[in-house]
């Protein structure tokens, strides 16, 4: 089963960053799953859309060497699901190549909304009706005419929809529509309701899915999408035409649209009330990096909802809501429904068990057997598969998990700074000794007496370094799990 997944404007990008980590650390998902990840977004260089592409192609990368027969082990493994990118699959029909780009060119339109519209070959009447529906006065920040469309639509969804209403003709929706041939594809979208890429791009390309015009698959496949509402606060910037007071007011006039307009199989809303703690008003560009938040993990997890759901359970159109089992502003593991328990978190934990083995405990210990056997001291900081891998639990994962830690909506489940015992905030690992007898917990010797019995019997059914490595990692982190045992889920 493929599900195509429609990634729509930054917060599309920022929910594709987490759901990476999600099935990095091994999440639930369906054994037959790949994904197809498909960024949209006018703005080429925005700093959230480079980070959550450069997520993607680690994964990819670092997955191809992993599991070199293209399978993972069990849909729990870290790395399980494969990303694959529109532009590799077969496309019946299609008249030209797209890339092998995660973030396919929507139009190859350079410069101004009034370009597009070709203003200048309009009659006179017809100029002065545009004047009259769009602000082409000389304001730099608020002519909607003038704008820059290589940045994005600047919380302008009138602007977007007109850009999105051209999509059917876009190279890249004709290369989907050839690739999508199998009845058993999914359909999923991305994208806020509140800024301007999102909310325009998000009911347009609903309308044309549904077309009857588009054949038989397309309009019979089950489609389903997570709508973001406004979650986050902005900072004043009289230079932006970025405007966080229309947020709320842009957010219920949409949604009085999508109750009678948007017929999807399942419909998730998520949203947050914005705290104290400010994100800096960038209109777009690379500069445009916002911290990760836990509203976007959680829209990641309805990406998995929606996959995860066999064919049986789908019905009348559905609509979903989260709801934390307490409202607090600092979270914790405790705090999610049992199924983001089960299905998303405990593969966070034992993911954030292999991270610190793999990045804190193997170079330390390179000339221990088992890394021997690996030949990590030269493979370590060199050869391309490794690098990739420090890059995303070293960098990549922590550097998302610390951004979320210093939201407004803390989340912060993990203290890397600390030993293995303690390194799950909610449990501490206590030692059980007497006289200095008895079970240590998570200690180096305990880490070498595990990864020296588990190796030498990876080697016959992964010769290959690469996916011994994998599989280390994962068998490492299962024995520092049972180490932890259950978690006191109750709430105090």
């Amino acid at each position: 089963m493929k599900l195509f997944l429609f990634a729509i404007g930054g917060t599309g990008a920022r929910v594709l960053r987490s759901l990476t980590m999600l099935l990095a650390s091994g999440a639930k998902t369906p054994a037959d799953l790949t994904i197809v990840p498909i960024l949209l977004d006018m703005d080429m260089q925005n700093g959230d859309t480079a980070r959550a592409l450069d997520g993607v192609e680690l994964y990819r990368t670092i997955r191809n060497s992993a599991y070199p027969n293209g399978k993972a082990p069990d849909t729990r493994a870290f790395f399980a699901a494969p990303m694959q990118s529109l532009g590799t699959l077969q496309s019946d029909g299609a008249q030209e190549r797209i890339g092998d780009s995660f973030l396919p060119q929507l139009t190859e339109h350079q410069g101004t909304f009034e370009t597009f519209l070709n203003v200048s070959t309009m009659d006179d009447i017809d100029r002065e009706l545009l004047k009259t529906l769009y602000d082409n006065s000389a304001r730099p920040t608020s002519a909607e005419l003038k704008l820059d469309l290589s940045v994005g639509f600047k919380g302008n969804p009138n602007i977007g929809s007109v850009v999105f209403n051209a999509l059917e003709d876009a190279p890249l929706y004709r290369y989907f529509v050839g690739a999508f041939n199998n009845d058993t594809d999914r359909i999923f979208i991305i994208s806020s309701i509140f800024g301007g890429t999102g909310s325009s791009g998000f009911p347009q390309l609903v309308k044309l899915l549904q077309d009857p015009s588009q054949k038989t698959p397309i309009r019979n496949a089950r489609k389903g999408a997570v709508t973001v509402m406004p979650y986050f606060a902005l900072d004043e910037n009289s230079q932006s035409a970025i405007d966080q007071n229309r947020f709320n007011s842009k957010t219920k006039a949409a949604l009085s649209y999508y109750q009678s307009q948007i017929h999807l199989d399942s419909l998730y809303y998520i949203g947050d009330k914005p705290g104290a703690k400010l994100y800096t008003n960038v209109e777009g560009g690379a500069k445009q990096t916002n911290n990760a938040h836990v509203v976007e993990m959680l829209a990641a997890e309805a990406v998995l909802d929606f996959a995860n759901r066999s064919a049986g359970e789908f019905g009348a159109k559905t609509y979903y809501e989260y709801g934390l089992r307490r409202d607090d502003r600092n979270l914790n593991l405790v705090h999610f429904a049992d199924t983001t328990y089960q299905n998303v978190l405990l593969s966070l934990v034992r993911f954030a068990y292999a991270s610190k083995f793999y990045v804190d405990y193997i170079p330390a210990n390179l000339r221990e057997s088992f890394a021997k056997s690996l030949n990590l001291q030269q493979q370590l900081g060199t050869g391309t598969y490794y690098v990739a891998l420090t890059k995303f639990m070293g960098d990549l994962y922590r550097r998302w998990l610390a951004e979320m830690a210093d939201n407004d909506r803390k989340f912060d489940p993990f203290n890397f700074a600390t030993d293995f015992n303690g390194l799950v905030r909610e449990k501490q690992i206590e030692s059980k000794t007497f006289m200095g007898f008895g079970d240590k917990g998570i200690t180096d010797s305990f880490l070498l007496n595990q990864a020296g019995d588990i190796e030498p019997k990876l080697m016959a059914p992964y010769p290959q370094p690469e996916a011994r490595l994998m599989h280390l990692l994962m068998a490492v982190a299962d024995r520092c799990m049972e180490k932890l045992g259950d978690l006191n889920r109750q709430l105090v």
